[in-house]
């Protein structure tokens, strides 16, 4: 994990360490009395109870400091499974008396070095690091140690631990104790580190699952699988708007255009209509080819008007979105995205589809099939926006008449729609 430890009090860049959970325990719950040996039986049992790791972490840095130990900064980092973060870390404050959880993206690992990272030479090298930080500047190797300087700090002390995934995790310590830590301070936090994969390992690895199933079905499809809902042919029947969208222009773009520039194209279209979909309370199912399907479930008749304006206000936002990425370094020269969006109220089943070993959670029915054939009649009436009877109806507001069309494999024609746009609009 290529990361350097940031400024320990200004807030990291954003763009590379978005932070998380911010927890403050109240100074009445804060440990008073503890010593080495209870916090090891802690680790091992009551710890585990605890329903988040922040507040684990949170808890351990309070026993420790209780404990005799004179911590002014403790830290815990470890890798993750993630298509956005590489990993996690959680940095507590004596002096604030906060716990802060900040993330770690991808591309930040490309913007530090090795040799003046002492996250990357723990967690990645292996190795154990002890620095006097009541030196001179010119003695401090690593910039974060001019930075624990200024807050006062005179020892640091990190070390990795084992991970029951092979990797290792990295835990720091550091004082402003006069003199810093002596021998047998390092010895015992030596020996209490290596108990903390027990608080970790087990959170770690149901975050690395839930990252996973998250990612690839979705934020409420990868729960449920989670939750057990992994049986082939088990589903639910839900009402929702269903979304089909499509790049217009897609296979003539592919043709002239090198793969790793059609493949940022569409990541950027992705996230333009992620974007859109996500804030009006709708979920992505499954992205194919130049597409995506996409559900905004109706939980019961009365909110059907709600979920269908807010997945028309979506796909309004998601042409628009699409048009406007001409920023994007995969576009340059290239003419704006456009998209067709096709909606449509219906009946689907919701679950597990495929072979044996090889499943797919994913909504199947006739309502998925129309919604996927009024995509295609959208690019031919050249509208961005096609939304069928079923939709309007829902809707109940004005919207624009297509006229009746057959639907191919359908056996009945649909009234369709369009949405009525301001003029500015097109």
């Amino acid at each position: 994990m290529a990361v350097a430890e940031r400024n320990p009090i200004a807030p990291s860049n954003p763009q590379y360490f978005p932070t998380g959970e911010v927890l403050e325990r109240p100074p009445a719950a804060r440990p008073k009395h503890d010593t080495i040996d209870a916090i090891i039986e802690w680790l091992g049992g009551p710890a585990q109870q605890i329903p988040s790791l922040v507040e684990e972490f949170d808890e351990f840095a309070w026993r420790m400091l209780a404990a005799g130990f004179p911590l002014l900064r403790t830290t815990f980092h470890l890798r993750t499974l993630h298509p956005q973060y590489l990993g996690a870390t959680f940095v507590w404050w004596r002096t604030t008396g906060q716990t802060v959880q900040t993330y770690v993206t991808h591309e930040a690992q490309d913007l530090y070095g090795h040799e003046d990272n002492p996250v990357r030479r723990v967690l990645v090298g292996g190795e154990t690091l002890r620095r006097r930080v009541d030196v001179a500047d010119d003695k401090l190797d690593f910039p974060i140690l001019r930075d624990l300087k200024a807050q006062g700090a005179t020892d640091y002390f990190a070390l990795p631990v084992k991970s029951s995934f092979g990797t290792n995790y990295m835990v720091t310590y550091v004082t402003d104790r006069s003199g810093g830590f002596s021998p047998q301070e390092i010895a015992d936090l030596t020996r209490v580190t290596r108990r903390l994969p027990l608080l970790a390992d087990l959170r770690n690895q149901r975050r690395i699952a839930s990252n996973i199933l998250n990612a690839y079905l979705g934020r409420h499809a990868g729960p449920k699988v989670l939750a057990g809902q992994i049986r082939r042919g088990a589903g639910e029947e839900i009402t929702a708007v269903l979304w089909s969208s499509d790049l217009r222009g897609f296979t003539a773009r592919s043709d002239r255009l090198p793969g790793h520039q059609m493949i940022a194209m569409l990541n950027a279209l992705f996230d333009a209509q992620a974007t859109a979909i996500a804030s009006h309370g709708g979920e992505i199912l499954k992205f194919i080819g130049d597409g995506l399907l996409a559900i905004f479930p109706i939980e019961h008749p009365g909110k059907a008007a709600t979920a269908a304006r807010c997945a028309l206000d979506a796909a309004i936002l998601a042409v628009e979105a699409a048009r406007g990425i001409l920023h994007d370094p995969s576009l340059v020269d290239e003419p704006p995205l456009e998209i067709v969006v096709a909606l449509h109220v219906g009946t689907a089943i919701y679950g597990n589809i495929g072979a044996a070993d090889r499943l797919d959670f994913t909504v199947i029915g006739p309502a998925v099939n129309l919604v996927s054939r009024l995509e295609g009649v959208a690019k031919t009436l050249n509208q961005p926006i096609v939304v069928s009877d079923d939709f309007a109806r829902a809707y109940g507001e004005p919207l624009k008449p297509l006229g009746r069309h057959e639907l191919r494999g359908l056996a009945m024609p649909h009234e369709l729609y369009a949405p009525i746009l301001p003029p500015s609009r097109p």
